[in-house]
């Protein structure tokens, strides 16, 4: 425990990033792409969903955190199996995290299709290293020269969901490689390590075509579990939507996206600081892109 401890600590002093970075997580999880935080929603759409984002954190901090992502899914014509890749990069300081996997999900329908459990399951590889070129401290030191050293390793996510037109139950287990068995060399930063949300969506006829409370709970590695309590609304035919989301770290998300089609859609979304960060930076921006093709 001692020499994991050293560990964080070292490369926490040297890169300038506190252990915090990652409590807001990507915007998109909760309305726009459900899949990124649960295996188990891959080709819940008909036909083919392509998203990426691009999210920049504690802006006006040297070296704040900035994610990008890519993600596509498709549901096979019998609506029982959907399938989905992913590519994620995260930089914070000196330090970088790639990752990219595949993943096949299972929908299992139940009273004649008005209602489905779903199981994902994804496998890849996960990549993190040190970029020596924004290191701020001793480049000799022992800890820093050997966090580069490791290869890269095998990885999976598993989720599972129930649904029906109105309510969505979900549940999620990222890397897995670390539930079943901890990797202490490797936790230098904060991650999730389950998801849990339920959400019902609300419709009606009117300007406004859709409402949809969700609440989520994470866990997260080497902090307290976070609560989030979110809404997203819908309206002009689904042309306009509103969403924002409240974390028990005392910040908050908004966002506003448009609707093209129901073909290509945009988010863009604002979340304050941490209560422990509102007094250095301003917060984290996110845009995501959506782009979907029926069968």
């Amino acid at each position: 425990m001692s020499s994991r401890k050293s560990i964080i600590t070292g490369l926490l002093v040297l890169l300038g990033i506190p252990a915090l970075a990652q409590l807001n997580p990507m915007g998109s999880i909760y309305y726009q792409n459900q899949f990124l935080a649960n295996p188990a929603m891959a080709g819940v759409e008909k036909g083919f969903s392509l998203n990426a984002a691009l999210k920049t954190q504690w802006t006006g901090i040297d070296g704040g955190p900035r994610i990008q992502y890519l993600t596509g899914d498709y549901a096979l014509q019998n609506d029982k199996v959907g399938l989905g890749i992913l590519f994620y990069n995260e930089g914070a300081g000196a330090i970088n995290r790639t990752r990219a996997t595949v993943t096949y999900a299972y929908h299992l329908p139940l009273n004649g299709g008005a209602e489905f459990v779903d199981f994902g399951l994804s496998a890849g590889i996960m990549n993190e290293w040190v970029d020596f070129g924004k290191v701020k401290g001793d480049l000799d030191d022992d800890v820093l020269n050997s966090f580069n050293d490791r290869r890269l390793y095998l990885d999976g996510d598993f989720g599972i969901a129930y649904r029906n037109d109105k309510l969505t139950i979900q549940g999620a287990l990222p890397n897995l490689k670390r539930f079943f068995k901890r990797d202490q060399i490797r936790n230098v930063v904060d991650r999730s390590v389950y998801f849990l949300a339920a959400g019902y969506q609300f419709t009606t006829d009117k300007v406004i075509n859709s409402i949809e409370p969700k609440l989520v709970y994470r866990g997260v590695q080497n902090y307290d579990g976070i609560f989030d309590a979110g809404v997203n609304i819908q309206f002009f035919d689904q042309k306009l939507m509103l969403n924002g989301i409240y974390h028990s770290t005392n910040s908050f998300t908004g966002g506003f996206g448009a609707n093209y089609k129901n073909q290509f859609s945009i988010l863009l979304q604002y979340t304050t600081n941490t209560s422990k960060m509102q007094n250095y930076s301003n917060g984290e921006f996110e845009v995501g892109l959506k782009y979907s093709l029926k069968n």
